[in-house]
C-alpha cells in the first residue's frame, strides 16, 4: 500500500468536507427569512449539510479499502455501508420524532392555559416562547414569537412558517387549529388546544408501544450486520479464498453480492422504520 497515496487521499477528502461545510454555512438563511419551495438541488444540498461528516467518514473508509485491497467494488460498498448502516441499525430518528411530540403537546396545553388566563393569541405565542420551552421545539418557538414580536409577521403567517420549520404533520395539525383560532378571534381556543393536546399525547403513547416492538427488530439487524462484517474481515484475511474476487468477473460477482446484501438491508430498514405521514399546511409563497 502506497502511505503517501494514501494520506493525500485523506487529506483531499478532508478538505472537501471544509469546503461543503463552509459553503453550507454561507449558504444557511436566517430563520426570520421566507421560506421558498425547495428544489431537488436544495434538497441534496440539506442533505449534504446535514451529513457531511459522515461522507467524510464513509469516504476515508472506501479510500482504505480501497489501497489495502485494490478492488473498486469493495470500496465504493464499504463507503456505501459506512454512510447508510447507522440509520438502520439505530432509531434516533423515531426517538427524536417522539421528543418532539412530546414538546408539541406540553407546548400546547401551556398555551390553552394562557388562553384561559385571558392572554390574546398573539401574546399567548409569544408569552409560550419566554420560558421552559421543550428544548426539541425551542428554535421554532423562539422563531414564531420574534416574527410576532419584532418583524409584526401576520399570525397567520408565522404559523405557517412555525409549521414549517416544525416539519411534521402533527406540527401541521397545531398550526392549522391556532390559524382556525386567529380567524375566529380567539372564541373556544382554550378548548380546542386542550383536546389536540390529549390527541397527541395519546399518539405518542401509540408510538412508544410501536418503537418497542421496531426495537427488537433493529436488534436482529444489528446482528446480520455484525455476523457479515465478520464474516467479510475473515475472507480478507484468507487471500487464498478471496483471490478470485480479484479479478474483473470477481469484481462483477462481488458487485452482485454487495448489491442483493445492500437490498435486503434496505428492506429491514424500512419494516423497521415509519414515514412520519404528509404535511398538508402549506408555508407561505407554496402553492397547494
Amino acid at each position: 500500500m502506497n502511505i503517501n497515496a494514501l494520506l493525500a487521499a485523506l487529506s483531499a477528502a478532508m478538505i472537501l468536507g471544509g469546503v461543503v461545510w463552509i459553503v453550507t454555512a454561507l449558504r444557511t438563511p436566517s430563520s426570520d427569512a421566507p421560506v421558498r419551495p425547495p428544489s431537488r438541488w436544495a434538497d441534496v444540498l440539506a442533505m449534504v449539510a446535514a451529513h457531511y461528516r459522515l461522507m467524510i467518514v464513509a469516504l476515508a473508509a472506501a479510500i482504505v479499502i480501497f489501497f489495502a485491497t485494490r478492488w473498486p467494488v469493495a470500496a465504493v460498498a464499504v463507503g456505501v455501508a459506512v454512510f447508510g448502516l447507522p440509520k438502520a441499525v439505530t432509531g434516533r430518528a423515531a426517538k427524536d420524532r417522539i421528543r418532539k411530540l412530546e414538546a408539541l403537546e406540553q407546548w400546547t396545553r401551556r398555551l390553552a392555559d394562557l388562553l384561559v388566563a385571558g392572554s390574546a393569541l398573539e401574546q399567548a405565542l409569544e408569552h409560550s416562547a419566554a420560558r421552559n420551552v421543550p428544548p426539541a421545539i425551542a428554535a421554532p418557538i423562539g422563531a414564531l414569537a420574534r416574527r410576532l414580536r419584532v418583524t409584526r409577521m401576520p399570525t397567520e403567517e408565522a404559523l405557517r412558517l412555525f409549521a414549517d420549520e416544525v416539519d411534521d404533520p402533527i406540527g401541521d395539525r397545531i398550526a392549522a387549529a391556532l390559524i382556525l383560532v386567529a380567524r375566529r378571534r380567539g372564541r373556544g381556543a382554550s378548548t380546542v388546544l386542550q383536546q389536540l393536546a390529549e390527541l397527541v399525547a395519546k399518539d405518542v403513547a401509540d408510538r412508544r408501544e410501536v418503537e418497542a416492538a421496531r426495537a427488537e427488530h433493529r436488534t436482529t439487524v444489528r446482528w446480520i450486520i455484525g455476523i457479515l462484517a465478520a464474516f467479510s474481515a475473515l475472507a480478507v484475511f484468507q487471500k487464498a479464498y478471496v483471490a478470485p474476487f480479484g479479478t474483473p468477473l470477481g469484481q462483477v460477482v462481488l458487485a452482485v453480492v454487495a448489491l442483493f446484501y445492500g437490498v435486503t438491508l434496505l428492506w429491514l430498514h424500512r419494516l423497521g422504520h415509519a414515514a412520519p405521514g404528509h404535511r398538508f399546511l402549506n408555508a407561505p409563497g407554496e402553492k397547494p
